[in-house]
């Protein structure tokens, strides 16, 4: 919003809140995308909550980043699975490492967490109740330019993208082959460097407009926004690689 980057991996509703007044930015890939052999969010319980499936969850507060990709998963998984939108009930937890200290110490019943901090909850005990992988369509990241960097400088977006292109390639034909590099830029916490495994990431590609339109309904819903904004005026598949 300060114009100080030219990108940022996010999701496509801070997409959607950013250009609510002005189009400001575009999302221009997928970053990551949940499938149904690989999730990327789970709602883990605490320790000794007792809670074994997802009927174990109705009225218990579930910890979340409000307002993000994470809460709108949990709604979407949760009702998709068979809960009321009254029997879902959410506390805001920003801090990824606040919601699994939260867990850890039983004051939160459950949280909704990114990999590989879902399987760092496990190894502490927090088991996992529901992931994204039987619901991949309402999960996914994505890459994002402010839309002047688009207009001024297509071709270096588009290189960008061939470059991010021949990268997703690489680690997808091996993926394992990069672990040690991912321990080295602290993506993967050091309890993890010899068990976790490295996901694989989508091709090029663009969250559909249904995806879209379903995320904004929820936002809308919520309150977190107020412009019905365009499908293509936040969503821009011009500079993929063909």
């Amino acid at each position: 919003a300060a114009g100080q980057v030219d990108a940022v991996m996010n999701e496509i509703l801070s997409v959607m809140f950013l250009n609510q007044e002005a189009i400001q930015v575009q999302a221009v890939r997928f970053a990551r995308a949940a499938s149904a052999e690989q999730a990327i969010f789970k709602i883990n319980a605490a320790k000794n909550s007792g809670i074994t499936g997802v009927d174990g969850l109705k009225g218990v507060p579930i910890g979340v980043a409000q307002g993000t990709v994470i809460e709108y998963l949990t709604y979407r998984l949760l009702e998709a699975e068979g809960l009321s939108a009254e029997e879902i009930q959410v506390v805001a937890v920003p801090k990824i490492p606040d919601r699994m200290s939260l867990l850890a110490s039983g004051e939160l019943k459950a949280a909704t967490l990114p990999e590989p901090f879902s399987t760092l909850a496990v190894q502490s005990g927090a088991p996992v109740v529901f992931d994204d992988s039987s619901h991949p369509e309402y999960s996914h990241s994505i890459i994002t330019f402010r839309k002047d960097v688009i207009d001024q400088q297509p071709e270096a977006v588009r290189e960008f993208l061939t470059a991010v292109e021949e990268a997703v390639e690489l680690i997808n034909a091996d993926p394992q082959k990069y672990a040690s590099l991912m321990v080295e830029k602290e993506l993967v916490p050091a309890p993890l460097a010899e068990t976790f495994k490295v996901p694989t990431y989508p091709t090029a590609g663009v969250p559909s407009r249904a995806q879209f339109d379903d995320a904004l309904d929820w936002a809308i819903e919520k309150g977190y926004a107020t412009v019905r904004v365009s499908y293509e005026d936040c969503v821009n598949a011009s500079l993929l690689p063909k």
